[in-house]
């Protein structure tokens, strides 16, 4: 399997992002987080993930894959660490594109349910679980496939 370059990746969600049917693909579980993979393709793999308000991925990589996602209903606030906390809010229609190794903790912070749509190249082996120390990322274990997704 090969690894898509960042840019075209986040082409390919937003190319996907146009399907009105992904809306209905997930019911909002009111608790959790809820995802589904959509395809999975030699160059890349495709989930939907439902975000009730509140819920969090706490911070993490996707190990050697590189990411993106579009925020496709409601609002979503990526954390992010390069020496100090950057908090960037993404609406519905907004994207982002990010390298393997790429560290975030991606929140609902809103009052009503989120739903994203995520593209992996390659697809999903293993994510690194970090803890947010103010002046840095501490690593706090690996999961592989099959362990919690």
């Amino acid at each position: 399997m090969t690894q898509l370059a960042v840019l075209p990746l986040l082409e390919v969600v937003r190319d996907h992002a146009t399907d009105p049917d992904l809306l209905h693909l997930l019911d909002h579980d009111p608790h959790e987080r809820s995802w589904i993979r959509l395809l999975t393709t030699d160059d890349y793999e495709l989930w939907l993930i439902s975000w009730p308000p509140g819920a969090a991925t706490d911070w993490h990589d996707h190990g050697p894959s590189a990411g993106a996602f579009t925020v496709l209903d409601g609002r979503l606030t990526e954390h992010t660490f390069d020496g100090g906390l950057r908090l960037i809010d993404l609406g519905v229609g907004d994207g982002k594109a990010f390298g393997a190794g790429y560290a975030h903790d991606v929140r609902n912070a809103g009052d009503r349910p989120a739903l994203s749509l995520h593209a992996y190249s390659p697809r999903l082996h293993a994510m690194t679980r970090f803890r947010f120390r103010g002046d840095r990322l501490e690593v706090l274990g690996v999961e592989r496939a099959g362990e919690e997704w």
